[in-house]
């Protein structure tokens, strides 16, 4: 149970640095926009110590405007999140040079394969902010227990569905 809560607080502070990379805000704010992207609201008595800690650890900017504080993502928090996303990109491509090594994969493949991981990143972060994605994914899970075959077949129909609306 530790470990589960030690992650998510993870979580929650890389959800607060992207969320103050796109801009400055308050920690209601912040619970606000956190809630719309997971479908969960992360509650004050979790976030207020998370934005006390990044700022104490020089990853945020506070400032106070009337009673009011907002927080801005500093130099530092900048740094630390270009830094997570060269290590998934170094991840990924160390992923794909395993598969070219062993034979898995050609070097024709190698570049389809990258650009389809990173279409597929894009499009992810862009389903991860509708509101319902989460509650979506977790609905999806439950049920592919019970028929994998019926939910294959919704999924196949959405993509066809998504596929006429481009």
């Amino acid at each position: 149970m530790q470990d589960e809560s030690r992650r998510v607080k993870g979580i929650l502070k890389l959800l607060i640095l992207k969320e103050l990379e796109k801009g400055n805000a308050t920690g209601y704010d912040l619970i606000k926009k956190i809630s719309i992207k997971t479908s969960k609201k992360p509650s004050p008595g979790s976030v207020y110590p998370l934005l006390k800690e990044l700022t104490n650890s020089g990853f945020l900017s506070v400032r106070d405007e009337g009673k009011k504080k907002i927080y801005s993502i500093s130099e530092k928090g900048k740094k630390i999140l270009k830094e997570i996303s060269t290590q998934e990109k170094e991840a990924i491509l160390r992923k794909i040079a395993v598969l070219k090594e062993s034979g898995i994969i050609s070097e024709d493949e190698v570049d389809e394969i990258f650009q389809v991981v990173s279409m597929k990143r894009e499009l992810w972060i862009k389903l991860f902010e509708l509101r319902n994605w989460i509650q979506f994914l977790n609905m999806l899970a439950k049920t592919i227990e019970k028929s994998k075959s019926e939910v294959e077949e919704v999924i196949d129909e959405t993509i066809r569905r998504l596929e006429e609306i481009e």
